[in-house]
C-alpha cells in the first residue's frame, strides 16, 4: 500500500498545479526538492485536517465528561437524589448497593431526553444546509462554513460550564439544549462535514477525490483514539470544568488556524443578481435547486444512483447514531460501567476499525479490484455479524469480541462518501453534499428515538442488548438495495461493451468512466 506521505505528496499536485508548472516542468518535484522546500510543499498541502483535528479533539475530549453528567444531571436535578445514590449510579455500584431501581429511573430521563435532543438539533442544521450549500457553489465561498461550527461549539462548552456550577438548579434539559440545540443554530456537526467534503472535492480531481477523503478520514481515525485513551482519566483527574476549559482552548486554536490560514479554494465569484446577504443565502429557488439533483437529468448526474446512495447513507447514519445514543446506558445498566471503563471500550474500538479500514481497503480495491458497492455489502455484512456477538455474549469479552469482528465497518464511511461524490456532477458537487448532509441530519431524528423511547425503554429492565437487532435488520435491507444497484450497473457495462464491440472501444471506456459503480482507490 502506497504510504501516507506519498499519497499526499500525489495529492497535493491537485491542489497546487501551478506551483508545480513552476518548479522543474513540473514533475518530480518533491523527490529533487531539499527538505526544507519538501516541508513547505507538504504544509501547502495540508488544508482542512488541522481545523477538523481541533474540533474533533476538542469533542471527543469532552465526551465522557458530558456523558457522566447527563447521569449526574438527572440523578441530582431531575430526581432529587442524595450524594450516596447518585455516587453509587455514576461509580457503577448501584447493584451491590440496591439502587437498581433509581438507576433505572435516571436512565428513563436520560432516554426521554435524547429522543428529543436528537430531532431539535437536526432541525436548523438541514435548514442552513439546504440554503448554505447552494449559495457556497454559486459563491464559491467555503471557509466561513469551515468556522461557524466551531463557534458554535465554542457556545455550547460556555453552557456545559453553567450546568456544573449550578448542578442541582439547572436541570439535565438544560444540558440538553446548550450542549447540542445550541450549537445546532450555527450548523453543527452536520454543517462542517458538508463543507469539509465540499472543500476536498473542491481542492481535488475526480481520481484524486477518494484519496482525499480517505486521508482525512484516516487523519481522523488516527486522532481519536490518542485523545479517548486518556479523555476518561483526564476528566477523573481534573474535572468538569478543567476539561470544559481545555476544551474551549482548543477551539479557539481551530477557529485561528481556520481564519487565518485555510484560503478559499476557488476564487468566489460574483453573482449578477445583486441582492441583500439575507435574500441571497435563504432564496427559496435555491433550496429548490438543491432537491432539482434529484430529479434532472444531465450529463454526470446519475438520478437513481442519487436516491439510492441518499437511502443507504440513511441507514448507515441512523444505525450508527441510534446504536450510540444508547450502548452507554446499555453498559452502564448490563455491566455497571462508568464513563472511564466506557472510554477505553471507545478507543479500542477506534483503534480497531482504523487498522481495518488501513488493511482492508488496499486489499479490497487493489488486490480484489471490488469497487464501491460491494465494498459497502462486505462491510454491512461485517457489522451485521459483529451485532450478534454484542447481543449474543452478554459479557465484557463479548464487547470487545464483537468489535474485533466489526472491523472493517469503517471502509464503509469512505466507500460511501466516494460513492457519494462520484454520482453528480462537477457543477452540482456542493448541492448535493447538502443533499447527503440532509440525510444524514435527518437520520438522528427519525432513528435516535426509535432506538430510545421506541425500543430501549421499553427493553431495559429485560432484554436491555434488544436494540442490536434492529440494526440487523437495518444493514439487512441496505444489503439488497446495494446489490440491486450494483446487479443494475454490471448490466448496463455488459451493454455498453456489447455496443463498444460494434461501435468501437471508445463507447465504453467513456460510459466506464461516467458509471456510477466506480472502484474506491487507495
Amino acid at each position: 500500500m502506497t504510504s501516507t506521505l506519498e499519497l499526499v505528496t500525489d495529492s497535493s499536485q491537485d491542489v497546487n498545479q501551478e506551483n508545480c508548472n513552476e518548479a522543474d516542468a513540473g514533475t518530480g518535484i518533491f523527490n529533487r526538492a531539499k527538505w526544507k522546500r519538501r516541508l513547505i510543499y507538504v504544509v501547502e498541502v495540508i488544508t482542512i485536517e488541522p481545523l477538523l483535528c481541533c474540533y474533533l479533539m476538542a469533542s471527543v475530549l469532552c465526551g465522557p465528561a458530558l456523558t457522566n453528567l447527563e447521569l449526574e444531571k438527572a440523578c441530582k436535578a431531575n430526581e432529587g437524589y442524595n450524594d450516596t445514590v447518585c455516587d453509587a449510579i455514576i461509580g457503577g455500584t448501584f447493584k451491590e448497593e440496591n439502587f437498581t431501581n433509581e438507576n433505572d429511573l435516571v436512565q428513563q430521563h436520560i432516554i426521554k431526553m435524547h429522543s428529543w435532543q436528537s430531532p431539535l438539533q437536526s432541525v436548523m442544521p438541514i435548514i442552513l444546509v439546504l440554503f448554505l450549500g447552494s449559495y457556497s457553489d454559486r459563491h464559491k465561498i467555503r471557509k466561513p462554513f469551515l468556522l461557524l461550527p466551531i463557534f458554535g461549539e465554542f457556545f455550547a462548552v460556555a453552557g456545559c460550564i453553567l450546568c456544573v456550577i449550578f448542578m442541582r438548579e439547572l436541570p439535565l434539559e438544560f444540558q440538553g439544549f446548550a450542549q447540542t440545540i445550541v450549537p445546532s443554530f450555527l450548523g453543527g456537526p452536520t454543517m462542517i462535514i458538508m463543507a469539509s467534503f465540499a472543500y476536498i472535492a473542491d481542492v481535488s480531481t475526480l481520481e484524486m477525490r477518494t484519496l482525499r477523503v480517505g486521508v482525512v478520514q484516516i487523519v481522523l481515525n488516527v486522532w481519536t483514539p490518542i485523545v479517548q485513551s486518556f479523555s476518561g482519566i483526564l476528566f477523573s483527574i481534573i474535572g468538569y470544568i478543567g476539561i470544559l476549559i481545555i476544551a474551549a482552548i482548543i477551539y479557539i486554536i481551530g477557529f485561528a488556524y481556520g481564519f487565518f490560514w485555510i484560503k478559499e479554494p476557488k476564487q468566489p465569484v460574483d453573482v449578477e443578481d445583486k441582492k441583500s446577504l439575507i435574500k441571497d443565502i435563504f432564496d427559496p429557488r435555491h433550496a429548490i435547486e438543491t432537491f432539482k439533483v434529484l430529479i434532472k437529468k444531465t450529463e454526470g448526474n446519475e438520478r437513481v444512483g442519487i436516491l439510492l446512495i441518499m437511502i443507504i447513507l440513511f441507514i448507515y447514519a441512523g444505525v450508527i447514531s441510534g446504536e450510540g445514543s444508547v450502548f452507554f446506558l446499555f453498559t452502564q445498566t448490563l455491566y455497571q460501567w462508568t464513563v472511564v471503563e466506557f472510554s477505553y471500550l471507545l478507543t479500542f474500538n477506534t483503534i480497531v476499525h482504523l487498522v481495518g479500514t488501513v488493511v482492508a481497503l488496499p486489499i479490497f480495491t487493489t488486490m480484489l479490484k471490488l469497487n464501491d458497492l460491494m465494498i459497502t455489502v462486505i462491510s454491512f455484512l461485517d457489522k451485521i455479524v459483529a451485532n450478534f456477538v454484542f447481543a449474543i455474549v452478554t459479557t465484557t469479552t463479548g464487547l470487545y469480541a464483537g468489535i474485533v469482528v466489526s472491523i472493517i465497518i469503517g471502509v464503509a464511511t469512505i466507500s460511501i462518501r466516494s460513492q457519494a461524490t462520484k454520482i453528480v456532477s462537477e457543477d452540482d458537487l456542493g448541492k448535493a453534499q447538502s443533499l447527503f448532509a440532509i440525510v444524514e441530519a435527518i437520520s438522528p431524528m427519525i432513528f435516535v428515538p426509535l432506538y430510545n423511547e421506541g425500543l430501549y425503554s421499553y427493553t431495559l429492565n429485560d432484554y436491555p442488548q434488544a436494540f442490536f437487532f434492529l440494526g440487523i435488520g437495518l444493514y439487512a435491507v441496505g444489503i439488497l438495495i446495494l446489490l440491486w444497484l450494483y446487479y443494475r450497473e454490471r448490466k448496463k457495462v455488459g451493454i455498453v461493451h456489447s455496443n463498444g464491440e460494434v461501435n468501437g472501444v471508445g463507447d465504453a471506456e467513456k460510459w466506464k468512466d461516467g458509471m456510477i459503480v466506480e472502484t474506491t482507490h487507495m
